[in-house]
């Protein structure tokens, strides 16, 4: 998900330093490009060709763009949530992607069946795991739901990810 790792790090290096590029974060137009990458990430689970890693990080990244956009109606610029939030998520996203999805071929037989078991139990929860992602961005009074329900999402990307039948990188 480097997409999202890279928005991320910016968001979290322009929040800290109060940097001036930050209101390009701020425009409605970051919000709308969040939009787009949302649908394009929703019209692309139907190709089961694309990467699932690129569908994952196209959503993960259009509610990020989202969230740092509608929430600074409603806090303040200083806020640490702008800074340590994409930190927190840059911070998960590289270890998930090292310790799980770059090491899937050195999970065994079982291990693979185990994940393959959750996976598909858990298929059905797909859309609601996403719905409840687009959800947190309008709960502007819990601040803490975006950040939990991007660690489920990140949970579901490890499982999809350690299927998909690509050797490694």
């Amino acid at each position: 998900m480097p997409l999202f790792i890279l928005l991320n790090l910016c968001l979290s290096i322009l929040a800290q330093s109060q940097h001036e590029f930050q209101t390009l974060f701020k425009l409605a137009e970051s919000a709308y490009i969040g939009v787009l990458f949302i649908s394009i990430a929703s019209v692309t689970t139907v190709i089961k060709k694309i990467p699932v890693g690129f569908k994952f990080d196209l959503f993960s990244s259009g509610t990020v763009l989202i969230w740092f956009y509608r929430w600074h109606h409603f806090y303040r610029d200083d806020a640490p949530m702008f800074y340590l939030f994409p930190l927190f998520f840059v911070v998960l996203t590289a270890t998930v992607s090292l310790m799980f999805v770059n090491r899937r071929h050195l999970f065994d037989h079982e291990t693979i069946q185990t994940v393959k078991y959750y996976s598909d139990h858990l298929k059905f929860y797909n859309i609601f795991i996403f719905a409840a992602v687009i959800g947190s961005l309008f709960l502007t009074n819990h601040f803490i739901a975006y950040p939990v329900t991007i660690v489920i999402l990140m949970l579901r990307f490890i499982l999809s990810s350690c299927l998909e039948k690509n050797t490694p990188h």
